[in-house]
């Protein structure tokens, strides 16, 4: 059988011109893959899908209802708690093992809560999420939660400055730990703080749009000021929420995920001719007042999803119509080092993936004046032993698919492509997570979409990859995958819109490789 793979650019494989069996099987999958995106758009031109239901959210919305005195937040909670007890907890991190299990134990025990003790030394990422479950734990009253304790920790993460300087939800769930360890404490709240929560509150009554900030507010405000209005509609946009499986999910992300989707299949005439149109007006009309874009309406604008959509939007005339803005957001984000962080925090700090994008975006929507070279720099340092860290999804390819494009040759290029063809699995797929026994169809696109910027890859190599893709896709052009984003780290979520614009846009890379994708020249 002849390969599919032949050079795309002069630097990676394709596979368009070759007439062999797996080559026009990847042009019926990729075919089915296109079916579904257009048929799964949205009228406004987005892809507005909620993530998958996961243990956080659940026991978190779940223990907020447990002490409130009406019929139907009583029928809400035990629907949910009917679904966590069938849940299977997350294993990728010992931390988030033992937390979904305790959070499991918490939200269904009858009696006592299981104590806290066990998940309160964690480091790092995990420390910051530990503090949610202390909050939680408190307001249970779980032996070994401590309200001095929780209080002491709550004031030093808001600093002086009352956490101003904090994405803006995370200071709302600080507002809330705080007002938990006050109440319990029968110390008084600040001056303001109710009507501070109550501003931020969207029009359907929720925090952001995240049940998971939602639920810990509604926590929160139950427990101090129970009959204010905005602790009503708090639990009135919870209830709304709830799908009818009983859960809550964690955020739909219909900027970020439409400008994933249109970086996957741009390029392949069915997606370009049905839903490239509606999907670009849709991410032009999104761009927020300060020039950027946010993953997600509710929230503020943050440089990852700006990078991603200007990526998706190079090279069309909407490119034309938001740059001025864009550029000035772009100018006016840019650190004295010359790089991005995701959000505008006081805590962020840059990651490859989301200066990759950034400075790949630039680049393909032509926004002037933005000198690259100190990102360009900074990304070439950061590929240590051909592994490129990403901080929002969990498969060690997506950082070689987003940043290795953007580099010109260099001792990262051999580097790279001996440390993704080392962790291929003889099933022709790559796993999620180093070690994992099973592979992952989004892994396994990324590294295809990773191997097709890299010189020198043995054609069998990426002819096996795609036959994996194509035995896994389901019948309806999908891909079911475990969870690979990160979000609130270090706890994973799946949505399958992701899933399938990671997984696809490997398939239209290798049949319809285009050239504004932001790639060295």
């Amino acid at each position: 059988m002849r390969s599919v793979s032949v050079l795309l650019d002069g630097q990676g494989p394709s596979g368009a011109r070759a007439s062999s069996r797996v080559g026009a099987e990847v042009a019926r999958c990729l075919q089915r893959a296109s079916r579904f995106v257009v048929e799964s758009q949205g009228a406004d031109g987005a892809w507005c899908v909620p993530s998958e239901p996961r243990v956080l959210e659940n026991a978190v919305v779940a223990c907020s209802l447990t002490s409130v005195q009406d019929a139907r937040a009583q029928r809400a909670r035990e629907r949910a708690v009917a679904w966590l007890r069938e849940a299977a907890v997350q294993r990728h991190d010992p931390f988030v093992a033992a937390a979904e299990r305790w959070l499991v134990d918490a939200a269904t025990a009858v009696g006592e809560v299981p104590p806290f003790s066990a998940l309160s030394a964690a480091a790092g990422p995990s420390a910051r999420r530990a503090l949610y479950l202390h909050a939680l734990a408190c307001a249970l009253g779980a032996p070994g939660a401590e309200p001095g304790r929780l209080l002491a920790d709550t004031e030093a993460a808001l600093g002086a400055e009352r956490g101003r300087r904090l994405k803006p939800w995370q200071r709302l769930m600080l507002l809330s730990f705080e007002a938990i360890a006050r109440a319990l404490l029968g110390l008084p709240l600040p001056d303001g703080t109710v009507a501070e929560v109550e501003g931020a509150q969207c029009a359907d009554g929720s925090f952001y749009g995240m049940p998971l900030v939602t639920g810990m507010l509604h926590l929160a405000l139950t427990r101090t000021v129970p009959d204010h209005r905005a602790t009503g509609r708090c639990r009135q946009s919870l209830l709304a929420d709830q799908h009818s499986d009983g859960t809550w999910r964690f955020l739909v992300s219909e900027v970020w995920d439409t400008g994933l989707m249109v970086r996957a299949l741009r390029g392949h005439p069915g997606f370009d001719t049905a839903a490239l149109p509606a999907a670009l007006a849709f991410l032009a009309s999104a761009q927020k007042d300060d020039g950027g874009w946010a993953c997600t309406a509710p929230l503020d604008s943050d440089n990852d999803t700006t990078g991603n959509t200007l990526l998706a939007l190079a090279g069309t005339p909407w490119a034309d119509r938001v740059r001025p803005a864009a550029t000035a957001y772009t100018l006016r984000c840019q650190t004295g080092e010359g790089l991005w962080t995701t959000w505008h925090s006081s805590d962020d700090d840059p990651v490859p993936d989301v200066v990759a994008h950034m400075a790949a975006g630039v680049r393909a929507a032509a926004l002037p004046g933005v000198d690259l070279a100190p990102a360009h720099r900074w990304l070439a340092t950061q590929g240590t032993g051909g592994h490129w860290r990403s901080d929002w999804y969990i498969p060690p390819a997506y950082g070689a698919a987003e940043i290795a494009a953007l580099l010109p040759p260099g001792p990262h290029t051999c580097a790279t492509t001996t440390a993704l063809l080392t962790a291929q699995r003889s099933d022709g797929g790559w796993p999620r997570i180093p070690g994992e026994p099973y592979s992952s169809p989004t892994a396994t696109g990324l590294a295809i979409t990773a191997l097709t910027h890299q010189p020198g890859t043995p054609p069998d190599a990426i002819d096996m990859a795609l036959r994996f893709l194509i035995d896994t896709q389901t019948d309806d052009g999908t891909w079911e995958d475990r969870p690979v984003m990160a979000g609130p780290r270090p706890f994973l979520t799946a949505t399958t819109t992701q899933i399938h614009a990671l997984t696809a846009r490997a398939l239209r890379q290798i049949l319809h490789p285009k050239r504004h994708s932001g790639a060295h020249r």
